[in-house]
C-alpha cells in the first residue's frame, strides 16, 4: 500500500524533534511545581509582616489581599460580597460550640465564633471547623483573647439583601498571628 494515507493531514516530526518537544514539556512541568504555582505575583507582596505561608501544596499570602478596616465592611457589606479581604485585628472573644447535626456537611464538627476588634469597630467571623475553608495549619479554636491575627475572610450577604439589617456572614479562609 504505497499510496495509503495516514487519517490526519499533518506532517510527521522527526523523532529527535518530539523528544526535544516532550523534554521541553516535562522541563516547564517542573519548573512550574517548583515555583510552588506563585507565579510574578506572590513575589509582589511588600508586607514583610505576612511572608508567604506554605499549607502543604498551597501557598497563600495574606499580604497581597487588601486590608479593609472592620467599620468599612459593616457599612457597605454589598461591596465586598463574595470577595476575600484581608482584616487585622485583636480577638476580643472566643466561641467555639460543637454542631451535631450531620446534614450540614456529613459528620459532627466545631463552629467557632470570633469576635475581632480594630481601630474602626469589632465584627465577628465564623470558622466552621472540618466544614470550613479554612485552608491554614492555625485553627480558630486555638486562638486567645487578646491575640493580634490577620485573616482572610469571605464575605456573604444572605440572598434577602432588600431588608437593612441582614446579618452579613464571615468566614474564615486562612488565620495567620502577627509578627511582632
Amino acid at each position: 500500500m504505497p499510496n495509503s494515507r495516514r487519517l490526519d493531514a499533518r506532517p510527521m516530526l522527526p523523532l529527535p524533534l518530539m523528544i526535544a518537544r516532550r523534554i521541553c514539556i516535562v522541563l516547564q512541568t517542573v519548573i512550574l511545581i517548583l515555583s510552588g504555582f506563585g507565579g510574578p505575583y506572590a513575589a509582589l507582596a511588600s508586607d514583610e509582616l505576612s511572608l508567604p505561608s506554605r499549607v502543604g501544596a498551597v501557598r497563600m499570602s495574606i499580604a497581597s489581599h487588601e486590608r479593609i478596616p472592620i467599620a468599612s465592611i459593616l457599612a457597605h457589606p454589598d461591596r465586598y460580597q463574595m470577595r476575600d479581604l484581608r482584616i487585622t485585628g485583636t480577638v476580643i472573644a472566643i466561641q467555639t460550640e460543637t454542631i451535631p447535626n450531620r446534614m450540614i456537611c456529613g459528620v459532627a464538627h466545631e463552629r467557632t465564633m470570633l469576635t475581632l476588634e480594630d481601630e474602626s469597630g469589632h465584627i465577628e467571623v465564623i470558622d466552621r471547623g472540618a466544614c470550613g475553608k479554612n485552608v491554614g495549619a492555625l485553627k480558630a479554636p486555638i486562638l486567645k483573647a487578646g491575640q493580634q491575627v490577620n485573616l482572610l475572610v469571605r464575605i456573604m450577604i444572605p440572598a434577602n439583601t432588600g431588608t437593612p439589617g441582614l446579618p452579613v456572614e464571615i468566614t474564615i479562609r486562612y488565620i495567620e498571628l502577627v509578627r511582632e
